[in-house]
C-alpha cells in the first residue's frame, strides 16, 4: 500500500504536476495557434475552409475568426482592427489580381500576417506561403501547425 512507501520516494504533487506537465507545456508552445482570415469568393470553398478549420483545427487551437467574400470584405476587416496570423487568400478572387490585392491591403493594417496564396493554380509566387486548394482538411490543419513565424 502507499501509506508503506517511505515519503522520501513520494514526490510532491507539484513536483509529480511539474514532471508530468513540462513536456506537454514545451509542446504546446511549440505550436503556433493560427488565428486566421479566410477570403475567397466562393461561398462553397469559403464554407468548406471554415468548416474544415473548425473540425480539424479545433484540438490544435487554429480558429477562423474573419471571413471574406471580395477584396472590400477583407479591407473592411483589417480597417476594423482584425489582425490575423495568418490569411487565407484564394488566388482568383474573382480575378487573378485580386488575391494579390488583399493580401496587399492585409499586409498594410497587419504587415505581421503571413499570406498564403490558396488556388487550384500550381507556381503561385506571391504569397508568403503558396498551397493548392486540392489540400484536404486535415493536411491544411497539419500544415498550419507546422508554419514557422
Amino acid at each position: 500500500s502507499l501509506a508503506r512507501v517511505k515519503p522520501a520516494l513520494i514526490a510532491s504533487a507539484s513536483e509529480q504536476n511539474h514532471l508530468i506537465l513540462s513536456p506537454i507545456k514545451s509542446i504546446l508552445q511549440a505550436m503556433k495557434k493560427e488565428l486566421l482570415l479566410v477570403a475567397d469568393d466562393s461561398p462553397i470553398s469559403l464554407e468548406s475552409i471554415t468548416r474544415g478549420i473548425a473540425l480539424f483545427g479545433k484540438g490544435d487551437g487554429h480558429q477562423v475568426i474573419g471571413a471574406a467574400h471580395s477584396v472590400e470584405e477583407v479591407e473592411t476587416l483589417v480597417k476594423g482592427g482584425l489582425r490575423p496570423t495568418v490569411a487565407l487568400v484564394d488566388h482568383k478572387f474573382p480575378t487573378a489580381v485580386d488575391g494579390e490585392r488583399a493580401a496587399e491591403i492585409i499586409k498594410q493594417h497587419s504587415p505581421q500576417t503571413i499570406i498564403i496564396s490558396f488556388s487550384t493554380d500550381s507556381g503561385l509566387s506571391w504569397g508568403d506561403h503558396n498551397w493548392t486548394k486540392l489540400m484536404g482538411n486535415q493536411e491544411l490543419v497539419d500544415a498550419l501547425t507546422k508554419l514557422q513565424h
